[in-house]
């Protein structure tokens, strides 16, 4: 991996890990007392999409983050959430994260590392100009440029609305990676920023930082007549400003509904629907410390833990997990037990083996004191002795690079609906994120496989193998939970929320 890749793939992790530990800290620690191949192919995951054609004047949507800018090769989700209304991509990723025609119409293998795409005719961006094999080349090199596609060797046109992907290696990822790079015109692809000109439903027609965002149905769309002629997006970073503007009748739809806001949501007549989210909140262990090399004493922590306590400590709003993926995650591997908790034995083995007394130094984001603190009392009621340092995000990042601690928190999010995502990240000895410093060449392998591997049932089968491994054999980390992410809206539409979280507007159901 190249220095500037590198540089370019932590500042991405460091801004998707500011924006996780702001949305956490605004659902929950602040106010608390107030009221993958081709998926479709295999048919893992049921698809379920909706065909509703009514339209409606006007929608109203509160959301509590807002992007730095809208760049569209920058994946981070207050950015992604805003633009994927009004950008496309060759392929998308439906509700269930199986993958569907976009702006390509179709593709296929001309060997295992070329691909070959064909564009719909007669799509038109929102600048009148024509789609052609050109954007699709442009926005694929500027997503390459933020650090993406490594595995694209050469794009080439093979005519206006034909084009050949060659990747380096078979990439069996290739069509889920592409779902995450939108097209524009190429006329704009060397201005630094590029003016937000996609070819989606909806066109951009103000954008007033902080405040509002402000979007127009585009009458030139390819597809179905979109459903709204115009929508607004607010960016309302207080939480109860959102809900209290829901409540007024002020919006129509809320996406993530304060956990401690659900009742009166709920006493206000309105539905409040809840999606598990794609990321998982577990801890690892720095298996380069003398105390956390002994795999024996990383299980003995972890059966201290009691997933059911935390849930409720989160009202709920949570769900227990056994590995480090979601259950919509490709990889998940649905053999694996759930997670032991046995204080008394975990007590009686530390008696055993002489462990009374030994120092663990934790590293822990300063929104999470409550899981922090509930560690602690547990760590020092079976003997041992835990010293917490509450950090800001750039200290916390940093010790996690230099490995200064024993126990770290992190949350993961499958991006890709993979577990690829996570095995290149962390457990790989070679990945980007390694903060476990832990390093099994049979991990190794599998995850080298994984990259290359183009019969989905065998890399499926590898990738549920590494899971067990780094869960149930090697305990690199214990997986604690997955937030639930909660959304209400008013009785003029109906949502059906999808695994990774994101409103395409015209997936809302208009009621008539």
């Amino acid at each position: 991996m190249s220095e500037k890749f590198g540089k370019i793939l932590k500042g991405a992790m460091y801004g998707l890990f500011l924006l996780v530990f702001a949305w956490i800290s605004g659902q929950l620690f602040f106010e608390r007392q107030t009221n993958n191949l081709m998926t479709s192919v295999g048919g893992i995951f049921a698809n379920k999409e909706v065909s509703n054609n009514s339209v409606a004047d006007e929608l109203k949507v509160i959301y509590s983050d807002e992007p730095d800018k809208l760049e569209p090769a920058i994946g981070d989700p207050a950015t992604w959430k805003r633009l994927i209304n009004i950008y496309e991509p060759l392929i998308k990723l439906d509700r269930d994260l199986n993958v569907r025609p976009a702006l390509a119409m179709s593709w296929g293998l001309i060997d295992e590392r070329t691909w070959e795409f064909h564009l719909r005719p007669n799509v038109h961006f929102h600048d009148g100009s024509a789609l052609d094999s050109q954007d699709v080349i442009a926005g694929i090199e500027r997503n390459k440029t933020f650090g993406g596609l490594k595995s694209i060797a050469e794009v080439k046109a093979i005519g206006d609305l034909v084009l050949q992907i060659k990747t380096k290696n078979p990439d069996p990822l290739l069509l889920q990676r592409l779902s995450r790079v939108l097209i524009f015109p190429s006329e704009i692809k060397d201005k630094k920023e590029l003016p937000v000109i996609g070819s989606g439903p909806y066109r951009l027609i103000s954008w007033e930082k902080g405040n509002i965002m402000s979007l127009a149905r585009f009458d030139d769309y390819w597809g179905e007549k979109p459903k709204f002629a115009k929508v607004q997006m607010f960016s309302i970073s207080n939480k109860s400003d959102r809900v209290n503007m829901f409540l007024n009748g002020d919006a129509d739809l809320l996406d993530f509904v304060p956990y401690d806001a659900v009742s009166a949501v709920k006493d206000a007549g309105f539905e409040v629907l809840s999606m598990p989210s794609l990321e998982v909140e577990s801890i690892f262990f720095n298996t380069k410390v003398e105390f956390f090399k002994d795999v024996n004493n990383r299980k003995l922590v972890s059966m201290l833990l009691d997933q059911n306590y935390l849930i409720n400590s989160l009202g709920g709003y949570a769900n227990a997990v056994t590995q480090f993926v979601s259950t919509g995650t490709f990889g998940f591997n649905p053999e694996i037990s759930q997670h032991k908790y046995d204080t008394e034995e975990a007590k009686k083995n530390i008696e055993k083996n002489n462990l009374k007394g030994k120092l663990i130094q934790i590293h822990f984001p300063k929104e999470f004191s409550f899981l922090g603190e509930y560690l602690r009392k547990q760590l020092t009621d079976a003997g041992l002795v835990p010293v917490i340092s509450y950090m800001d995000p750039d200290p916390l990042w940093k010790s996690m690079e230099n490995g200064d601690a024993d126990l770290y928190f992190l949350g993961f999010r499958a991006e890709l609906g993979d577990a690829d995502d996570f095995f290149s990240t962390i457990p790989y000895s070679k990945g980007n994120f390694n903060i476990t410093n832990y390093k099994n060449p049979k991990i190794d392998s599998l995850t080298e496989i994984s990259k290359t591997e183009m019969d989905q049932k065998k890399r499926l089968q590898e990738l549920q193998q590494a899971m067990q491994i780094v869960v149930e054999e090697d305990v690199i980390g214990m997986p604690l939970f997955e937030f639930q992410t909660l959304f209400t809206f008013d009785h003029k539409i109906r949502m059906i929320p999808r695994i990774d979280g994101f409103i395409y507007f015209d997936e809302l159901i208009i009621e008539k």
